[in-house]
């Protein structure tokens, strides 16, 4: 009976490494096998907020703070003028001044263009929040380490999208793979012009045809 149970401990024990070394090969697979990106059409956003939401309960950031949020403005004048949505997040920018400003070397950007952070190395001095010219990032009193959006790489690892894409109802954020695109995102990332250097890129507001006409 006793060899009986340590023959159970020792193939559970196998298991789990053979899931251990599957789980480090996706993850492997999902940071050098792709160039993740993001497109967010603007004429698509109605500033339902969902993909804040769902971002919120995915991350559990502190109060207050959030990977990404929807900045609202106008656009149009009276009696025509109308309400606009911006999404904003990280961009993930090639050569990010956050990471520039890092004297830690906390912040790095991975083979499939995700920036990272490494909580161990940051230091929460905040000069990479500062340095950012989206506003993208902040300092988490919990942990007082900076955070901000990674592309969900826990649910790209399982092959999902970003928390924020399976949220958004009106298809405004599509993202994938630009070395291999597919679908909605590769025919967005057909006909539209990408911002060098970034992987998150907007489709921009188209005017009305009383905006053209005024």
């Amino acid at each position: 009976m006793k060899q009986r149970r340590d023959f159970l401990k020792q193939s559970a024990a196998v298991a789990l490494g053979i899931a251990g070394v599957a789980a480090a090969s996706r993850r492997a697979d999902a940071d050098a096998a792709a160039n993740w990106s993001m497109i967010i059409d603007l004429n698509r956003c109605t500033g339902c907020q969902s993909c804040v939401i769902a971002c919120k309960a995915r991350h559990h950031t502190s109060a207050g703070l959030f990977n990404t949020r929807v900045e609202i403005g106008e656009a149009g004048n009276y009696p025509q003028a109308r309400s606009t949505y911006r999404p904003v997040l990280c961009h993930h920018c090639q050569e990010p001044a956050c990471a520039r400003a890092c004297r830690h070397g906390a912040i790095t950007v991975l083979a499939n263009g995700i920036v990272a952070v490494d909580p161990e190395r940051c230091k929460g001095d905040s000069a990479c929040i500062t340095a950012c010219p989206h506003r993208a990032c902040f300092l988490d009193p919990a942990s007082g380490r900076m955070d901000k959006c990674d592309f969900c790489r826990t649910r790209l690892d399982q092959g999902l999208v970003p928390a924020c894409v399976e949220a958004c109802s009106s298809g405004a954020r599509l993202f994938g793979d630009t070395l291999a695109p597919e679908g909605e995102f590769a025919a967005a990332l057909g006909r539209t012009a990408t911002v060098a250097g970034e992987r998150v890129t907007y489709v921009r507001l188209r005017q009305t045809s009383v905006e053209k006409k005024s």
